[in-house]
C-alpha cells in the first residue's frame, strides 16, 4: 500500500507541475511570417518585418501581420526608408503602372529636418537631393543607388542602397 500511495503522490506532483503558470508564461506566440523583397542592393535588404519602434510613428498596423510597406534599415541602424512602390524606377514619376517613386525617409531622433543625397554606386557626385520625410525620389539612371542621410549639428549619417529599375519598367506588385 505504501508503494501505491507513493506512486499516487508522485503522479499528483508531476501532474500539478505540468500545469504551472510559469510554463504557460514561457509559451510565446509564433512570430509573423516576414518576407524580403527585390529593391535593396549593396547589403541593404527590403523587408515587411516590423521596423524599429522609433520608426513606427503614424502607422496603423495590425500587430503580428507583415508590415504594409516594405522598408530598409540604414547603416548604423538609425535610419529607415519605406519604399511605397516596392522598387524605384529610373526617370520621372509616375511609372508605367501609375506608381511614383515615393519613399518615406525616417531618421532616428529627428523630425523631417534632414537631407537625403543620392548617387549611383561607385559615383562620387550627388545626382539627387531630397528632403527627409516623404518624398518622390526620381533618379536619372538604373542600377544600385546609394542614399546618404545626414541630420543634426554633428551631423549624424546613415546610408541606404536601393536598386533602381530601368525607365519604363513596372515595379513588382
Amino acid at each position: 500500500m505504501t508503494r501505491t500511495v507513493t506512486g499516487l503522490a508522485v503522479a499528483v506532483l508531476l501532474a500539478a507541475g505540468a500545469c504551472t503558470p510559469s510554463q504557460s508564461a514561457q509559451a510565446k506566440p509564433s512570430p509573423p511570417v516576414t518576407h524580403t523583397f527585390a529593391g535593396g542592393c549593396a547589403g541593404t535588404v527590403l523587408t515587411d518585418a516590423e521596423p524599429p519602434v522609433w520608426a513606427q510613428g503614424g502607422w496603423n498596423v495590425v500587430k503580428g501581420a507583415p508590415w504594409s510597406v516594405p522598408w530598409a534599415l540604414g547603416s548604423g541602424g538609425n535610419a529607415v526608408a519605406f519604399v511605397f512602390a516596392r522598387q524605384l524606377v529610373a526617370g520621372s514619376s509616375p511609372s508605367v503602372d501609375g506608381t511614383s517613386n515615393k519613399v518615406l525617409w525616417v531618421a532616428k531622433g529627428t523630425a523631417s529636418s534632414f537631407v537625403v543625397e543620392g548617387s549611383p554606386a561607385g559615383g562620387t557626385q550627388v545626382a539627387v537631393t531630397v528632403n527627409g520625410g516623404p518624398s518622390i525620389v526620381d533618379v536619372p539612371s538604373p542600377g544600385c543607388w546609394k542614399f546618404s542621410l545626414s541630420w543634426g549639428q554633428s551631423p549624424a549619417t546613415s546610408t541606404i542602397s536601393l536598386d533602381v529599375l530601368p525607365a519604363g519598367s513596372k515595379p513588382p506588385a
